[in-house]
């Protein structure tokens, strides 16, 4: 079955779906406790395996390789759900600050709104890249593998947005909060 997988079998990758699939779900349920979020995991994983097919090892366990992919996905999502609820109690905590200086949160939405034309005037992958990396706090890694490019080329696209943003915004006051906000600088 798996031979003819990596030769682009349709059915057998329908085979492989309906062997592993449920038993995937539930290993992944007993993880999220979300059936939405194991659904999209097992999706992904599939998907995944249909890109790579044709570089499957034959000679090692198919189910240990689809698991170990499987727990990956499932601690990379974790890993962001932490990312995200940290990102929503630091926006929280900092949207109270700036609603308590009118001045200040004025001030502020006249730098998102600089910040966001300078987005729009990146080139089309780059803002996407830099979006990935800043906003949605993916890895490079994981920007690369959506993608389909290289890490090398990842980094130097999220360099080079940075870069063009702290050029273009070097003389706001509130830019050393955007660049802590968004990881462009660390302290």
């Amino acid at each position: 079955m798996i031979r003819r997988l990596k030769s682009g079998d349709m059915k057998a990758f329908q085979d492989v779906f309906t062997t592993y699939s449920d038993n995937l779900y539930h290993f992944t349920l007993s993880y999220l406790k979300d059936t939405y979020e194991a659904e999209e995991i097992v999706q992904d994983v599939f998907v995944r395996i249909w890109e790579i097919r044709e570089d499957i090892d034959e000679d090692k366990s198919f189910k240990s390789f689809l698991y170990r992919m499987t727990v990956n996905k499932v601690f990379n999502h974790l890993k962001h759900k932490v990312v995200r609820q940290k990102y929503e109690n630091y926006l929280l905590n900092f949207d109270q600050a700036i609603s308590d200086s009118p001045e200040a949160r004025m001030h502020f939405e006249e730098l998102e709104k600089k910040v966001e034309t300078l987005l729009q005037k990146l080139p089309e992958q780059q803002r996407n890249i830099f979006t990935l990396s800043r906003i949605s706090g993916l890895s490079n890694p994981e920007i690369a593998e959506k993608l389909g490019l290289s890490i090398r080329t990842v980094e130097n696209q999220v360099y080079r947005a940075v870069k063009f943003l702290k050029d273009n915004l070097k003389n706001e006051y509130l830019f050393v909060i955007f660049c802590l906000f968004y990881n462009l600088i660390t302290v």
